[in-house]
């Protein structure tokens, strides 16, 4: 079979609503999905033949399998779905080749858009399709598979609104599950898998919702890359919830203030009413830094999530760059990068923003993304 015709892409993200509330609160969010000028994100080829997955960009042939030598997560992808297609009978060898889109970065210095979910569902999508199986009319199990297959190889249940918008592959309102409906195996052996995959793909999962968000008509994103700077999103998580665990009603104010103002400038995203979402995204923003304050009594090393230099970076640019309707630090903090929502069709003086970003001492590196 000729590989060469059996191609997919999955998007990458940009999470513009919902941070931690989203996580901690399964409070409404936005995730934005976004590929490269050229249509690209995560990109899969597949053959029936033996079972393998290779990517020379990232130094990767290796023969899916689970065990202390092998810690690759496109294996645990691999595993997962081989598993669930041969459950119903359904299994062919595939081969797999994977390569990732320049807008999510290097090894060494990521965006933060997103490459390890997109690259779980590119797998288990690939999948899929290679035993005949139309993915498109298969996306809750894909999602639920994902998920399932990250948590297992990262040990850790996360939000999944990056899977979820992978495998939806557009943008997306979410709200998060109740963690208790994903099973991780418990021991690496063909029942144990077995038996997470029956527990968490096949009931229904409580809380979860997704909503398709129909905004690239209506917006366009610009995103640039913060060079030299990352925020290390699981000591920024343990922050959070130690803020929770102290000051549990402040928390709660706060958070159900995010949850106000980031569903009104959602629901006029959608309405193509700019002037009010970058009202609520300012009152967002707001909320977010004085949440960041409270959190710094406790957690004096926390990594804020608009470090000031942001906050003067993004007002400024809302202020002078023609076009720019609302900016936000998206992510586990304000060191990954910075994004904008602008008028569709619009040009937009990136080099400004660049060099508005220098005069404040930032270097500013842009990644060229459409929405999908």
């Amino acid at each position: 079979m000729d590989w060469e015709k059996n191609e997919i892409t999955i998007p990458g993200k940009v999470f513009f609503y919902g941070g931690y509330s989203v996580l901690l609160e399964g409070h409404i969010s936005l995730s934005i999905a976004v590929v490269d000028k050229e249509g690209n994100g995560v990109n899969a080829k597949w053959r029936i033949g033996e079972e393998r997955i290779i990517s020379p960009q990232f130094n990767i042939d290796t023969k899916p399998k689970i065990d202390i030598d092998n810690k690759e997560l496109v294996s645990y992808a691999y595993v997962i779905g081989k598993t669930y297609l041969s459950m119903h009978g359904i299994w062919k060898g595939v081969e797999i080749e994977l390569w990732n889109s320049p807008i999510f970065g290097s090894k060494d210095e990521k965006t933060g858009l997103g490459s390890s979910a997109a690259a779980t569902v590119a797998i288990i999508k690939a999948l899929f399709s290679a035993n005949g199986i139309d993915p498109e009319m298969h996306v809750e199990t894909i999602f639920k598979l994902a998920q399932l297959a990250y948590g297992w190889y990262s040990g850790k249940i996360g939000s999944a609104f990056d899977i979820a918008t992978s495998a939806i592959g557009q943008s997306i309102i979410y709200y998060r599950y109740d963690p208790k409906a994903v099973v991780l195996p418990d021991k690496v052996n063909a029942e144990s898998i077995v038996y997470a995959v029956e527990q968490t793909v096949n009931k229904p999962w409580k809380w979860v919702k997704i909503e398709r968000a129909n905004i690239k008509d209506k917006v366009g994103l610009l995103v640039f890359n913060i060079k030299g700077a990352s925020t290390s999103t699981i000591s920024a998580v343990k922050a959070w919830k130690k803020w929770k665990l102290e000051n549990e009603e402040k928390f709660f104010e706060l958070m159900e203030e995010q949850r106000k103002v980031e569903e009104i400038a959602i629901a006029a995203l959608l309405e193509g009413k700019f002037d009010v979402v970058r009202e609520y995204t300012r009152k967002a923003r707001a909320v977010h830094r004085e949440m960041q304050d409270e959190i710094a009594k406790i957690v004096p090393s926390f990594e804020k999530v608009e470090p000031e230099e942001l906050t003067k970076l993004i007002d400024r640019v809302e202020e002078e760059v023609d076009g720019v309707i609302a900016g936000r630090c998206p992510g586990a903090g304000g060191r990954d990068s910075v994004a904008f929502l602008v008028e569709k069709g619009k040009e937009i003086d990136k080099e400004k923003i660049i060099r508005i970003a220098k005069e404040i001492g930032l270097e500013l590196e842009a990644i060229d993304v459409e929405v999908v």
